[in-house]
């Protein structure tokens, strides 16, 4: 858990913003939690665009407040595996909810229709999944 002798003010939302309020940084949480994206360069090549020194620094500021975790690739001596921890899991409903509102809200937004199914007729079923740690969208990598 992050202390609060290191933040701004001990405003939960200014804090939460410091940690989590980027678009890259909840892209890279997005793909750990909803698809099969796990490695570096998987990230690099998501289609949104980070540069290399962008997503290094979100990665190890993820890992520093405890969101993901980082273990060596068990075929590829200098590869990563980055998967969340519980407390990334832990975002899950928040990433439901952002993704219900951005459908609701923003015209012509997408999400795969099976997890847009699950999100508005069985959210236990999705938090349960995702707590498993189940890909729940495959994508070419």
């Amino acid at each position: 858990m992050t202390s609060i002798d290191k933040m701004r003010s001990a405003c939960a939302v200014a804090n939460g913003l410091e940690i989590l309020g980027d678009r890259w940084t909840l892209l890279i949480i997005r793909d750990l939690m909803f698809t099969n994206r796990r490695e570096f360069g998987h990230f690099l090549n998501a289609g949104e665009g980070i540069s290399t020194n962008i997503l290094s620094e979100r990665l190890e500021r993820l890992q520093c407040h405890g969101i993901i975790s980082k273990q060596p690739h068990p075929d590829h001596g200098k590869k990563n595996i980055y998967e969340l921890t519980d407390q990334g899991i832990a975002l899950a409903p928040t990433m439901i909810e952002l993704t219900l509102w951005a459908l609701d809200s923003i015209q012509n937004t997408f999400a795969p229709p099976q997890v847009i199914e699950l999100m508005k007729k069985d959210k236990e079923k999705l938090l349960q999944l995702i707590r498993q740690r189940t890909v729940l969208v495959e994508v070419p990598l």
